[in-house]
């Protein structure tokens, strides 16, 4: 129910899918609402710090632990300078990269079911939280 309501957060025009614009301007206010320091930078502690709901779920099916790993991991992966920072720029690369890794069909939307199968932050999430899934 989570990633639904992300995928409808993200959804601003409600048509069922999300266009690249949606997931850019999704993405402008996730990144202001990381930068608690508002240097334009997001570290590690400030990536961490900001969730949108997974974490108490994960804690409450003992899944703390391996919640704190995966984002740890998806920070690795996101911070491609590998400066222990992210900035705007990385950041925009790497949602848009999952985007396109997301729309199976290649037509420049992802559908509901392209956000819940295929964007690696909804994988990573539903494989740290439920790895019986």
């Amino acid at each position: 129910m989570l990633a639904e309501t992300i995928f409808d957060a993200m959804d601003v025009n409600d048509r069922g899918s999300i266009h690249l614009a949606e997931i850019d301007s999704f993405n402008g206010s996730v990144f202001a609402g990381m930068d608690y320091d508002e240097n334009r930078r997001i570290s590690l502690d400030e990536f961490s710090q900001w969730d949108p709901g997974f974490q108490p779920i994960a804690e409450e099916l003992g899944r703390g632990e391996a919640y704190v790993t995966a984002q740890k991991i998806m920070f690795a992966f996101w911070d491609r300078d590998g400066s222990g920072e992210l900035n705007e720029a990385e950041m925009d690369y790497a949602t848009r990269a999952d985007f396109r890794r997301a729309d199976a069909n290649d037509d420049g939307l992802m559908t509901k079911d392209e956000f819940f199968e295929g964007y690696p932050v909804v994988i990573a999430m539903r494989a740290t939280i439920r790895p019986d899934l």
